[in-house]
């Protein structure tokens, strides 16, 4: 007898759509069949309903430690599965940083028990800890800051880089946030008046494209020389995926976010200062250019970079107010909406909000719906259409950047492990997440 039976719904597998039946037991999609006539513990209905693979969220910023009065682990994943997301990824900018192995076994005991969502955690590179690397296992990453942004961490010096890429051809991928610092500095010196500093957009004129182009294509050489992999984090502009698209293989790849997908250089004149994202919010024209290397294959994910912070630091004058938009439980419910809107296919969405990150970040046994795969499963109905708003969010920060916009197409079930925990807008288990396994790229 199977534990739970999905029944008669519009299954996603990554190439394509099917309507049938999924069979779990144990925790564990045994099969996938067009219909099941065994017994079954329980039977769930899926009839126009579409079985979704659990969202893996390769990029959230959870804020433990050190911040965990925007968000923790217990708030944060709350948010996550109740948005469809069953998997996480989080960096490593915390205060204090996780930098040493020390540091890293911390934060696992911080999270142990207190994540209803499964977990990864990244680890920081700076140009002082690269023989700490050789310290530490099972992380998704290496996370490399080319340019400052929320925290301290940084690297500046080529040979740190070539160190990083030498040690990490052979162990785990390493995820750039790319912007040029140097470049940052200029542009920052350029544009110094008070005038400039006084205009809400002046974030997206003080980062423009051209930094992020160069710590890409600098980054990607580096990489070259090492034959190592690289994934370039919240990709916002043309000129940055027309140099990735230039050196794309398997072991170069890109994520972008659900806003910059969204939102371009208007959105200041709706959100002001709560705008202020890094990288910036960019042009049109870049938004319709991430938009074609999602459909030419360019881009390999979408991650949310879910970044807290409270409304009363966002509100404050530019300068002083971070960097960052909540973003976990929407990321699925954005996308889902573009695929009414005919931007892209569900089988696609799936790709790029469950596969994909999966295949990078080597996770085994999430990220598809196929037999011997966890049963971390989404039930979405696709024409459920209503009003996003702050009121309803679940991360503490309490706001959300799509306040007042109405989506359609919205996760109603969220299962984990087989079994359900999210249904019917609350949570109906206490069941919590674990600390996914992570392969080296060799084992890929």
């Amino acid at each position: 007898m199977a534990d739970l039976l999905l029944k008669k719904g519009k299954i996603v597998f990554i190439d394509g759509v099917r309507e049938g039946d999924v069979v779990i037991d144990k925790g564990v999609i045994v099969e996938i069949t067009s219909e099941y006539k065994g017994p079954a513990d329980r039977v769930i209905e899926c009839q126009d309903k579409v079985i979704f693979p659990g969202v893996v969220d390769a990029h959230v910023h959870m804020r433990v430690p050190g911040s965990e009065y925007k968000e923790d682990f217990t708030t944060g994943s709350m948010a996550a599965i109740s948005g469809g997301v069953t998997s996480f990824l989080d960096m490593p900018n915390n205060i204090p940083p996780i930098i040493s192995k020390k540091m890293l076994s911390e934060k696992r005991s911080l999270i142990d028990g207190n994540s209803f969502a499964n977990y990864g955690l990244f680890f920081g590179a700076t140009d002082d800890n690269v023989e700490e690397l050789k310290r530490i296992s099972n992380v998704p990453g290496l996370k490399v800051y080319m340019g400052e942004t929320t925290g301290n961490l940084i690297v500046r010096k080529d040979e740190t880089l070539e160190e990083i890429f030498s040690y990490t051809s052979k162990n785990f991928p390493v995820v750039v946030h790319a912007e040029s610092q140097e470049c940052l500095d200029r542009f920052s010196a350029e544009y110094s008046g008070e005038d400039a500093r006084s205009r809400v957009d002046f974030h997206s004129v003080v980062r423009p494209p051209e930094c992020a182009r160069e710590a890409v294509k600098h980054v990607l050489h580096i990489a070259k020389k090492f034959d190592a992999r690289v994934h370039i984090a919240h990709a916002s502009s043309a000129e940055e995926i027309d140099v990735i698209r230039k050196f794309k293989s398997d072991k170069v790849t890109c994520e972008v976010t659900p806003h910059h997908l969204a939102f371009d250089l208007s959105t200041y004149d709706r959100l002001g200062s709560r705008a202020k994202v890094n990288p910036p919010l960019r042009s049109r024209e870049d938004v319709d250019a991430l938009w074609a290397a999602i459909n030419d294959g360019t881009v390999d994910a979408v991650a949310s970079d879910h970044a807290p912070h409270l409304l009363k630091e966002k509100d404050g004058a530019y300068e002083q107010c971070p960097a960052g938009f909540p973003g976990v439980e929407t990321i699925l419910p954005v996308m889902l909406d573009a695929v009414n809107h005919g931007l892209l296919n569900l089988d696609r969405a799936a790709q790029l909000l469950s596969s994909g990150p999966a295949r990078i970040f080597g996770i085994q046994g999430k990220g598809q719906i196929a037999v011997g795969y966890d049963a971390d499963i989404v039930i979405v109905d696709m024409d459920l259409e209503k009003e996003v708003t702050n009121a309803a969010m679940l991360t503490k920060c309490a706001w959300t950047p799509w306040d007042g916009i109405k989506l359609k197409g919205w996760p109603i079930m969220t299962i984990m492990g087989g079994e359900v925990t999210y249904e019917g807008g609350k949570f109906v288990s206490s069941k919590r997440g674990k600390e996914l396994t992570f392969r080296s790229p060799d084992a890929l």
